[in-house]
């Protein structure tokens, strides 16, 4: 079978699979997929906070607004990215975040066959970017409370109060 021909033949399975992780309708029940997010109290993404979710949190949907979701988890209610949940009841959660869509960078990494392995790998065989990796792994679990972040967004001119 040629590409085009199994591209033809996927194209419908991919569709039906994708339209079962898009929120549809108000009432649908959404999963947190991401480790840790924050409920927000306008569709911005540094709102202030409502709620702080976790993975696996169930969410009802009140309206969609782009790719912003008004929701409701327990007795509060807010904004949270569409890209934050999945409306697939058999979402698979890892309790490392889980995402449904991931970047062409992402992508073409995976492609290659880039995972914790070859990285173990790669930094054996290339020990002078030790260094170099070490501020990496230290950037990566470096966490911003919501306070810093709207403090670097004030100083840098970023942040409106009365922006929507």
């Amino acid at each position: 079978m040629t590409k085009v021909g199994r591209s033809v033949l996927f194209l419908p399975l991919l569709l039906c699979l994708a339209a079962g992780s898009i929120p549809q309708s108000k009432g649908d029940t959404l999963t947190v997929t991401r480790k840790e997010t924050k409920l927000r109290s306008a569709k911005r993404l540094f709102a202030p906070p409502v709620a702080d979710l976790r993975e696996g949190d169930r969410l009802v949907l009140q309206a969609k607004e782009g790719a912003w979701l008004s929701v409701k988890h327990k007795e509060t209610a807010g904004w949270l990215h569409a890209t934050d949940v999945s409306a697939n009841k058999e979402v698979r959660l890892s309790g490392e975040g889980v995402r449904e869509s991931y970047s062409a960078s992402e992508a073409a990494a995976a492609r290659k066959g880039f995972n914790p392995q070859v990285e173990r790998e790669y930094r054996k065989d290339n020990p002078d970017l030790e260094n170099a990796f070490r501020l990496v792994d230290g950037l990566e679990r470096r966490r911003a409370s919501e306070a810093e972040v709207q403090a670097f967004l004030k100083q840098g001119g970023l942040w409106k109060e009365d922006a929507r």
